[in-house]
């Protein structure tokens, strides 16, 4: 999120980026590509160096108490929720607004649910329900904190819609709902963006998703 390349398949380079990215909490999978890059540099070494504190689990992360924090959980992708547990990404979203709101200039995070898009690659609908119930926490726990902290937005949007998940039928009295996947791939749907705080409502209307960063920044 913090580095601009061409492709996103340039891991080196993306990595680098973060290096002198300036950011202040960096957290998720993906360790391997910060250890060791093509040209031979450790980018967690680099941080290390420049005063980040390292965390390697969660639960390092999250008794971690002083910026800048960088935490490396896993060589590549984080485990599902299925396997990791649905509380991560909710406790990992609390501490790291504890962490930035100490300063007073205030604060932007980008907190991702990424592995609901593999779910619906792969058309898992147990892994996508897990996720997005993690997902869910997470934002409920910003919401949260923007009660207790004027002043803050919270927007909630996805990149993409992926597989097409079509409710076909449903019984209310048992619960049960019937859906189908139209392709494991990412479709063209609209997406619906949701904000709540001060300016929400320059989040109404319909317009490109490239128009998001710019209302933000706004």
């Amino acid at each position: 999120f913090a580095a601009h390349t061409l492709e996103r398949y340039t891991s080196d380079e993306i990595t680098a980026a973060y290096a002198d990215a300036g950011i202040d909490i960096l957290a998720g999978g993906g360790r391997a590509y910060f250890e060791a890059s093509l040209d031979g540099r450790n980018i967690v070494e680099e941080l290390r160096a420049k005063g980040y504190r390292f965390a390697e689990t969660p639960e390092e992360f999250c008794a971690a108490d002083e910026l800048p924090l960088l935490g490396l959980f896993a060589p590549e992708y984080m485990p599902t929720a299925d396997k990791r547990g649905e509380e991560y990404l909710a406790a990992a979203t609390a501490h790291t607004l504890d962490l930035l709101s100490r300063r007073e200039a205030g604060f932007f995070a980008m907190i991702e649910g990424s592995q609901i898009d593999i779910a619906c690659h792969n058309n898992d609908t147990e892994v996508m329900l897990a996720e997005m119930r993690d997902f869910n926490r997470a934002v409920h726990t910003a919401f949260d904190f923007a009660d207790t902290h004027p002043g803050t937005l919270v927007v909630v949007v996805a990149d993409h819609e992926t597989g097409g998940l079509t409710l076909l039928d449903g019984d209310e009295r048992t619960g049960r709902v019937m859906g189908v996947y139209v392709t494991d791939d990412h479709t063209p749907l609209m997406l619906p963006v949701f904000a709540y705080g001060p300016r929400a409502d320059r989040f109404c209307g319909t317009y490109w998703n490239t128009e998001i960063p710019r209302m933000i920044r706004a």
